[in-house]
């Protein structure tokens, strides 16, 4: 089995509970928007962190391009909001785990696309923005396919990769939780 079809069939359920979670969020509300950002920084920049320590750019040659952490700070900056505290990254130290990791951040850029379509005008969207999105997401999905070929590596990618989603799960519920009640 291709590398991207185990990835997505091993973090399917994942992909589902994070989605339902931020689905209680309607982010035409600026105050809604407000939580997803503060929700997706807790868990974003520390996994961003953790691939830039691990050396990303070596496996992901447009890694650098890919970085969406200063877009997100900026977006939180023109909200008034601090970037919350940090969701604890999975170990991220050899070719798989980076590659699960950012088969999950990239994927988030793509329903980010989707997102930005619902925001209301006067808010910030530098983290939702997409270029070339199609073309930078067929490169990824080569990369997996190139480098994840054998069966352990597959699951050690997927092993992150749901890791990478559990990050968002708990983040979603630290900053939401209590608040939509």
């Amino acid at each position: 089995m291709k590398a991207r079809l185990a990835l997505k069939a091993a973090t399917e359920g994942d992909h589902e509970r994070v989605d339902r979670l931020f689905s209680a969020l309607d982010l035409g509300e600026l105050d809604d928007y407000r939580l997803f950002l503060a929700a997706q920084a807790s868990a974003h920049l520390p996994i961003e962190a953790a691939l830039d320590a691990a050396g990303a750019e070596r496996i992901v040659p447009d890694w650098t391009a890919r970085r969406r952490a200063g877009p997100l700070r900026l977006d939180l900056d023109d909200l008034g909001l601090q970037a919350p505290a940090p969701v604890a990254p999975p170990p991220i130290d050899d070719t798989a785990s980076i590659l699960g990791a950012v088969y999950v951040l990239e994927g988030s850029r793509l329903g980010g696309n989707l997102l930005k379509r619902s925001l209301p005008d006067i808010a910030p969207c530098r983290f939702l923005d997409t270029t070339e999105l199609s073309r930078s997401w067929r490169k990824l999905l080569e990369l997996l396919d190139h480098f994840l070929y054998e069966t352990a590596q597959i699951e050690s990618a997927a092993r992150t990769a749901r890791q990478v989603f559990q990050c968002f799960e708990v983040g979603g519920h630290r900053i939401l939780d209590g608040r939509l009640a």
